[in-house]
Order: C-alpha cells, then structure tokens, then sequence
C-alpha cells in the first residue's frame, strides 16, 4: 500500500506532466496574432492547424494509448508521451511557413496524446474512494489554470524579448526533465506485466466500451454534455487573445499579462470550489452536482456575451473574470464521476472515447467553424467580425447545460448499478 505522502507526490508529478500537455495550448492561444503577421495565413489557415492538424491526431491517437493504458504500464506511457512533446514543442524554432506551422501542430498533437488518459486512470487508483477522488480531481484540474499562468505570463514575457518560435523552443525543454522524473520515481500499481496479461481475456473491446457509455443514460448525457462543452471551449479559446487584439488594440505582452492572471487565478478558484462545492455540500448527492454543474454550464452564455460586447477593454477582461471561474468549476466532478459510472478496466479507455469526439467535434471544427465565419463577416463588418463569429459560438453553452442537468435524473441509479458485481453467466 502507497503511503499518503507518496499518493500526493505522484498527484502533483502527474498534475504538472498534463499542465504542461496544455502549455502548448495556452501558448498558440496568445501566440496567434503574432504568428498570423509573421507567416501572413489567414483565419481559415489559423482555424485549420489549432484545430483539424491538431485535433484530429489528438484525438484518434488516444483512442490506442487509452486502450494500452487501461492494460499496461501507464508510468512508462506517461513519461514517453510527455518526452516527446518536449521534443516536438522545441521544433516549432524551425517553422517559417503555414505547411511547416501545420505540421509542428501535427507533431505535438503526437506527443500530447498520450498524456491524458494514463494519468488521468492513475489517479483513480492512487485516490480509490469517492470523496478523495473528486478533491485529488479538482488538484488534477489546477493543470489548466496553472498551464494559464505558465504559458500566458511566461510565453507573453519570452516572446516579446526573443519572439515567437524560440518562446516555444525553451517551453519544450521542461518536458524533457520531467519525461525523466516521472519514469524514475512513480510506481505503476498494477500487478506485474504478466500478471496482467492473464486477465487478457476478459478485457473489454472497444466496442463494448463505447456500448456501455451509450447504453448508460447518465454516461450518455455526462457525454453529449462534454462534447458539447469542448465545442464550445475549444472552438473559442483560440481565439480569445487575437479578439482582445483586434477589436481592444492590446499588445501580445500585455494580453498574456492579464490572461496569465486571469487564467490562473481564476482558473485556480473555479476547479477549487467546484471541487469544495460537490465534495462538502454534495457528498453524497451526485444528483445535486449535476444540477449545480448544469447551472454553471449554462451561465457561461451571458459571461461570454459580456466579455465579447463590452466596449472597453478592462471591462472585457473585467467579464473574462467570472467567465474563467465558471468554466473550471465542473472539471473536478464531472470526470470524477465519469470515472465512476464505469469499471477500473475501462477508465481510460472511456475517458479516451469521450474526448475522442470531443476533441474531433470541438479542437477539429469548433476554432475552424469561427475562422471561417471570421472571414465571411469580414467584408462586412471589420475588425469586429471575430467578435460575432466567437459570440455565435457561445450559445452551445445552454445547450451542455441541458445534458448535465438531465444526468441528475439518472445518475444515482446508474452508479447503484456500476457498484454490483457483474452476474456471471454459467
């Protein structure tokens, strides 16, 4: 048995290997103006490689290293996923035209594919019962906010002294060490490779995988809800920077300034307390987690709205506030709960399923959607065509609200069912 000491350790050593999976993320977000005047691409060039080139190998990738996670050595799978982004980061120092930009995106989609998924089924084991679960999440989650403060501030401050590609260069390098120090010092708690090959036989397919999220109306809506959100969250967050420096006129430096802050602050505040909120007042009623995450969800709406029409810029970035605080607080329990409504032999492959749509509805056509609607609107309307591209947008945020309420109706009724044993058939 892993001491209480150690589980934190590998949660801290496995959070910072998915912040800086994001890093990269957060740094294309800030960096696309920049790279958008230097390569001369349009916003249909740009929607492409933030989201098809990235997405698309992103999300058919994880699939297979989701299944090799859910039966092999996912500390090994970690460490190399995490290596090879560091690797593949450090190369955009050699992009100078919109093919290369693509297949730099391509390359690090390769290496951030395998980052998610065994660490995310790690951490089910190393926190087993409910409520430590839903807390060692909400830690899990502050990757994103702090992904926010490392690449906006850091990437914001490297690129206006050595520009865009080296920024990247020495955000690659960090990768490296840490590919190094999550092989050498976390245990895989699996029994012995052999051990687990015996149990081969009775892993679940694919199929049986996906069948079992669809089957299950809690994992169904938990789903749609998801896919949804990315849609949203992905097909906009690309673009947030470069709206806030066409339509406010603000610099690259100072953009990421403020959204180091913003992302990380608020960011920090939202995963927190919605982890602090379904953990303490709904400990024991998932029903009501999922009624308050459907509320948060669905109130994104009016905080983009004002983000995106207020006409000054500290009020825009005023609104960006709450706006950051809502859109982290239902990542703690809702992938603690997904984790839940499935057997541990399907972790990560459910999860891996999941964010495979996600990722190729939301990463693949949710940034290329805007861009295109960007240049249809630009005849008419300007600098401000990415506003009202990015405000269509935002309206699929009621629409997730309505699945994440629909899975309180169900859910514990789901979970009752996903705690029997299996009956075995003679």
């Amino acid at each position: 048995m892993m001491s209480k000491a150690y589980s934190r350790y590998v949660l801290v050593a496995l959070t910072a290997v998915y912040t800086l999976n994001l890093v990269d993320r957060v740094m294309v977000m800030l960096l696309l103006q920049p790279i958008k005047m230097d390569l001369h691409v349009s916003d249909t060039q740009l929607g492409f490689v933030t989201g098809i080139a990235f997405g698309l190998f992103y999300s058919t990738l994880g699939v297979p290293i989701a299944r090799l996670a859910d039966r092999g050595n996912r500390v090994t799978i970690a460490a190399t996923a995490i290596g090879l982004w560091g690797l593949t980061v450090m190369s955009y120092v050699l992009v100078t035209n919109f093919v290369q930009l693509a297949c730099a995106r391509v390359a690090a989609a390769v290496g951030e594919a395998g980052g998610k998924a065994p660490t995310y089924s790690l951490i089910g084991d190393y926190f087993p019962l409910p409520a430590e679960r839903t807390r060692a999440m909400a830690v899990y989650w502050l990757s994103s906010p702090a992904a926010g403060l490392i690449g906006f501030i850091g990437g914001g401050a490297l690129s206006a002294h050595f520009g865009w590609r080296l920024t990247f260069f020495l955000m690659g390098i960090p990768g490296l060490l840490l590919a190094i120090l999550v092989r050498l010092t976390i245990q895989e708690p699996r029994m012995s490779a052999a051990a687990d090959a015996s149990k081969d036989a009775g892993f679940p397919t694919l199929g049986e995988v996906a069948a079992a999220l669809w089957r299950q109306r809690s994992c169904r809506h938990v789903s749609i809800a998801l896919i949804l959100f990315y849609t949203m969250g992905l097909g906009l967050a690309p673009w947030q920077a470069a709206f806030l420096m066409r339509s406010h006129g603000m610099a690259t430096a100072e953009v990421g300034l403020w959204f180091g802050l913003i992302f990380g602050l608020a960011g920090i505040a939202g995963v927190l307390l919605g982890g602090y909120v379904t953990s303490r007042w709904f400990t024991h009623n998932e029903r009501g987690q999922m009624r308050v995450t459907a509320v948060m969800a669905a109130s994104l709406l009016p905080c983009y709205v004002a983000f995106l029409t207020l006409p000054a810029r500290y009020q825009a970035l005023i609104a960006f506030v709450p706006l950051t605080v809502v859109f982290n607080f239902f990542l703690a329990p809702t992938y603690a709960l997904l984790q839940r409504l499935v057997r541990s032999d399907m972790r990560a492959t459910s999860m891996a399923v999941v964010m495979l749509l996600a990722n190729l509805i939301g990463m693949g056509l949710g940034p290329q959607a805007v861009g295109l609607l960007s240049d249809l609107l630009q005849p008419t309307l300007g600098t401000d065509a990415l506003r009202y591209a990015m405000l269509a947008m935002s309206f699929i945020a009621a629409w997730a609200g309505y699945h994440f309420w629909q899975v309180g109706s169900t859910v514990e009724r789901d979970l009752s069912a996903a705690a029997r044993p299996p009956v075995l058939l003679a």
